[in-house]
């Protein structure tokens, strides 16, 4: 953990000598620990914190039964990288992970799963959120890791990809029971678990559950943060009821909190304001030790890797920036504390300056093309700005964070070893443009992130123009904004401008180099497209930067290359460890439809059908046009109707499965029905690609007259005519 001076060498032996009294009088070897992450939780709207507009009595009881730091902080306001702080004990520049997207953690930083699971201990983990799936590196150490999560919507950004609480945390205790002989009974072996839940109520969109949602009706945070409690109350319960609480080290936090326009910020990422970074912890030790006890010294979610090492006996790895909080925790004095934040966010995806700061027990720094200063004993809402009258704690302080704070590295340049793969591609051979001047004040733009906000919904909805016509307005006033091009280009591809979606595609990828997810939206745009090769050189390059994703586009990219050999084994990778992944088996699905072997094509799509039933998921797109077409070969001709309608009822887009469904309706001698479906189908998915799959189909089906209406329109539509895949038959 940072201090704001560097210690003696008399300070370092007293602290040492501190902390090893400490731990030969509490610690607890052999106990199992048990970290619950709750994404997005302002301590500040908790009971335990002084909130009373929000009942939550499980946290309330955690908090009776340990110690609460009232002053606790992330160290960044987004998902990934505050996890990989906090499992990794290093900060961020020192992890190497600065952002949710285009960054993974690297190999060679240890995680707290691998450090106790080297030391003993059966390590599992639970998440809710995509951007924590194992592609993270945070799953690395962990013996079993459930991250099946998968949209539940169309067109769902990535922070909003998320399973609820319960089913996240059944996966966690169905695991837990699973070791059950190895934890407890007279005969057991012992073998303590390290065990990880992330639960993501609190995340937008503050949609509650009953009976949450109608008792906060007119406030949803709160809503959420009832139904995170009683999500954490029945785990707690479950750990009660196996005999594993008592005797446990149990740690409850947030990553990060939310803005709730404190400052002009709805949600998390842009600011660095306590609001965003202000986060509980409560540290449960074994039989409730120095329960209730409340620690008002400022922490850091970093210090809590070498706390529960100490904690549980062992000595915490070299190196770490945390310090174990066994003087906050036992009584002794401890050294000051300045807790070190930084958010990349402004810069990679607004084109803006990003920030920094230090929080002190009575101030915060924040560094920015303007700085501010706020004293924190008199301004907890951070509404008087100290900084114009530069007392000595700016000085101080900006001073300490010019010597902590490190560049921001190009996306995908965060890992020297992903850095070396794109280079060998011939990709990011030179940084992204370097703007001239300073970069602008997020304080200074706020109200855009709600304009961009405002597109990405109409885009959500369905409004393409609409939502087109916002973006084109926004990328002309601010240029930079990479996440504003990036939605753009997924517009223009709706509207069928494919021409122009590959030039803000491209202006994406100048503007933020080495983005795995924008590199494999590309290759899939190429995919679609029908330019195979270019869909293949960015599939390798979203590989390179880290991308998890990558076999599925390269199973897809194979299939539509008629390779079905490299399209299963694509597929079979993307399997993997992880049999309940719906998009595999659509492909598998499709080999086997190509092979021929029709049973073999639905027993996997019945399998992914069960799937979607036991988790409540959206139907994936191609899934019921595909049974539609397998069901017609098997002269199951009502079944397939019915498959084709569910298909164009939930995804109107797919110009493929109209297609299909026309050559099936020609197939049965229905001539107007064909028709018709090819009409309607180039009137749901406008664009080059859909006119041309329908003349080609019409073509083949001998419609002739529709055949030169649909070539008609493409050319008042402007629609270039471009290869395809050819419909099925």
């Amino acid at each position: 953990m940072l201090r704001v001076r560097p210690p003696t060498l008399v300070t370092i032996l007293l602290l040492a000598g501190l902390s090893a009294c400490a731990r030969s009088r509490q610690a607890f070897p052999g106990s199992s620990i048990f970290v619950i992450s709750v994404d997005t939780l302002r301590s500040d709207h908790l009971p335990a914190y002084g909130y009373r507009s929000v009942e939550t009595p499980n946290i309330d009881a955690l908090a009776g039964d340990g110690i609460l730091f009232e002053h606790a902080y992330a160290h960044v306001p987004l998902t990934l990288p505050s996890h990989a702080t906090l499992f990794t004990g290093l900060l961020p520049a020192d992890n190497g992970v600065r952002d949710n997207v285009a960054f993974t953690l690297p190999a060679a930083r240890e995680t707290m799963a691998a450090f106790f699971g080297a030391r003993g201990y059966a390590t599992g983990g639970a998440v809710s959120a995509v951007v924590l799936t194992r592609g993270s590196g945070i799953a690395r150490g962990f013996d079993f890791y459930d991250d099946a999560v998968e949209p539940t919507r169309v067109r769902e950004s990535l922070g909003r990809v998320q399973r609820s609480g319960p089913e996240t945390a059944g996966k966690l205790v169905d695991w837990i029971s699973s070791r059950a002989g190895e934890t407890k009974g007279p005969n057991a072996a012992r073998r303590p678990l390290f065990a990880f839940l992330h639960i993501y109520e609190p995340h937008s969109p503050y949609e509650p559950p009953e009976p949450f949602k109608s008792r906060y009706r007119d406030r949803p945070y709160d809503g959420e943060i009832a139904s995170a409690d009683a999500v954490v109350g029945a785990f707690l319960a479950e750990l009660k009821s196996r005999g594993l609480y008592d005797g446990a080290i149990v740690v409850l936090l947030s990553d990060h909190g939310e803005g709730l326009g404190d400052h002009g910020e709805a949600e998390h990422g842009v600011f660095l304001y306590r609001e965003a970074l202000q986060v509980p912890v409560i540290l449960k030790l074994p039989g409730a030790r120095r329960k209730g006890e409340r620690v008002s010294a400022p922490i850091g979610l970093v210090d809590l890797f070498p706390t529960l090492a100490a904690a549980a006996g062992l000595a915490p790895p070299a190196g770490l920036a945390g310090t174990p909080l066994e003087p906050e925790i036992f009584g002794a004095r401890a050294a000051e504390r300045a807790v070190y934040s930084e958010t990349l966010y402004p810069r990679f995806h607004l084109g803006w300056s990003d920030l920094a700061s230090l929080t002190t027990g009575t101030h915060q720094y924040i560094e920015a093309p303007r700085p501010e200063l706020y004293d924190l004993r008199t301004d907890t809402a951070e509404k008087n700005d100290l900084a114009a009258s530069r007392p000595p704690e700016f000085r101080r302080l900006r001073l300490e964070v010019a010597r902590i704070r490190k560049p921001a590295p190009a996306p995908g340049a965060g890992d020297p070893e992903q850095a070396r793969k794109l280079a060998s591609l011939g990709y990011l051979t030179q940084t992204a443009p370097q703007p001239v001047g300073p970069l602008p004040d997020p304080k200074d733009g706020i109200g855009e992130v709600e304009e961009l906000k405002t597109a990405f919904g109409l885009f959500s909805a369905g409004e393409f123009e609409r939502a087109a016509a916002h973006l084109a307005s926004l990328v002309a006033k601010r240029p930079s904004m990479v996440d504003a091009w990036q939605i753009y280009a997924q517009t223009l591809r709706q509207l069928g401008r494919d021409d122009e979606a590959l030039d803000a595609f491209r202006a994406a990828d100048r503007l933020a180099p080495g983005n795995a997810p924008l590199l494999l939206e590309m290759s899939q745009f190429f995919l679609e497209t029908g330019k195979l090769d270019d869909a293949r050189k960015y599939a390798r390059l979203a590989e390179a930067a880290g991308s998890p994703q990558v076999h599925e586009t390269m199973a897809r990219i194979a299939l539509a290359s008629r390779d079905l050999p490299g399209a299963e084994s694509e597929a079979r990778l993307a399997l993997g460890d992880r049999p309940g992944r719906r998009v595999p088996l659509l492909i598998l699905a499709q080999i086997a439809r190509e092979r021929g072997d029709l049973p073999g094509a639905l027993a996997h799509l019945d399998e992914l059908a069960r799937l979607t039933r036991e988790k409540n998921l959206l139907s994936i797109s191609a899934a019921s046009g595909l049974r539609g077409d397998i069901l017609a070969r098997l002269g199951r001709d009502a079944e397939a109707e019915a498959a084709f309608q569910e298909e164009m009822r939930v995804f109107p887009e797919n110009a493929q499965a109209w297609c299909n469904f026309a050559l099936f309706y020609a197939s049965q001698g229905r001539p107007e029905l064909a028709r018709r479906t090819l009409l309607a189908g180039v009137h749901a998915a406008p664009g080059a690609g859909a006119y041309h799959a329908a003349i080609e189909t019409a073509r083949l089906v001998g419609d002739r007259e529709t055949a030169a209406f649909l070539e008609r329109e493409a050319q008042r539509m402007g629609q270039s005519r471009r290869p395809v895949r050819q419909p099925a038959r």
